[in-house]
């Protein structure tokens, strides 16, 4: 395969970041050996590549590591400084993998792609329908572009970017679109993203939804799925089972002891159906904008800690034996 892999990193050995990237850089040498494999990341970060976590790396076959000053980015700004920064970083065409994803077939045809940039639609759906348009919307407003007038709204998650001067030039901008929008309160790297394609005229085309299957709402693509893209921050809120196995917190703490990889999730790159919880359950439509407001947020929070749960069960309980003990002496009085 000609075109490159680029993943970029910012990490500690607090967090578990530099795991997603290995068990992804793994998952794409299984299908793809051949694979070039670009790791892009900070001096801070290089700095911590030793023992266990050296071995962690082992699938990046360049490393590039760029000066970020951490005193003016912390790691989040750091690693989309190079996010939005990676093409005029890389040379040859590449697709920007995100960590917090698993290669689950070859990728071999990427290298008869035309496209200059393309990605996939952010929720697999039309920007209408998307179910964070009111955030996205609020995004782009605060960077100063007619978004409402978007039909499509595209996941930065998976990129893939010729090398050529347009391509570069649109980097570039983003970069700027992505500081701009810091001072804004914009800190994310999406909406500076869809500000770019716009000013670019749409250069963005669309993939194919299976190169990356967003697993929150990507079910439908899930069995021809080319990448499987978990997204870490896709987590419930109480301390139960994850809807997949790489959401486990604990399972990427264990990587971290030996930089082995557990059979399950080995069996999940094999086969993604493999990685789902026994227990799940598929809603669309409304419900699907019910499940992401801050209301339920809340609710799910009650839900997660045991008293609360009690009282919150329990209330509907004492309401239920009160309206029965009410209809009952009704109808005593009735007789």
């Amino acid at each position: 395969m000609k075109t490159k892999l680029v993943y970029i990193l910012t990490s500690t050995p607090k967090d578990i970041y530099l795991e997603q990237m290995y068990v992804s850089m793994f998952s794409a040498k299984h299908y793809m050996p051949d694979a070039h494999i670009v790791l892009l990341t900070d001096m801070e970060t290089k700095k911590t590549f030793t023992g266990v976590r050296e071995k962690e790396i082992q699938y990046a076959d360049e490393v590039i590591a760029v000066d970020l000053d951490p005193r003016k980015f912390n790691g989040q700004q750091r690693s989309r400084q190079l996010k939005t920064s990676a093409r005029n970083l890389v040379d040859g065409d590449f697709l920007f993998v995100d960590c917090d994803t698993i290669i689950c077939k070859p990728l071999n045809e990427i290298d008869s792609f035309d496209f200059d940039i393309a990605a996939c639609e952010d929720t697999h759906s039309e920007f209408q329908k998307n179910p964070y348009k009111r955030m996205c919307i609020r995004h782009g407003k605060l960077l100063g572009w007619p978004i409402e007038n978007e039909t499509v709204y595209f996941n930065s998650g998976i990129i893939y970017v010729k090398d050529n001067e347009r391509t570069r030039e649109f980097y570039k901008r983003w970069n700027e679109n992505l500081l701009a929008g810091y001072s804004k309160h914009v800190s994310m790297d999406q909406p500076s993203f869809a500000k770019t394609n716009y000013e670019f005229d749409h250069i963005v085309k669309k993939l194919d939804d299976v190169y990356n299957c967003e697993l929150k709402h990507g079910i439908r693509f899930l069995k021809d799925a080319k990448v499987i893209h978990y997204l870490c921050t896709n987590k419930s809120v109480c301390q139960e089972e994850q809807l997949f196995v790489m959401n486990e917190s604990k399972v990427l703490e264990g990587i971290k002891e030996e930089a082995e990889i557990p059979d399950e999730v080995v069996k999940a790159i094999l086969d993604p159906f493999e990685g789902l919880a026994r227990v799940t359950h598929c809603f669309a439509g409304n419900d699907v904008q019910f499940f992401t407001t801050s209301l339920y947020k809340e609710m799910r929070m009650v839900y997660g800690r045991p008293v609360l749960f009690k009282m919150v069960n329990f209330i509907p309980e004492v309401l239920f034996r009160v309206v029965n003990k009410v209809n009952t002496i009704r109808k005593m009085r009735k007789k």
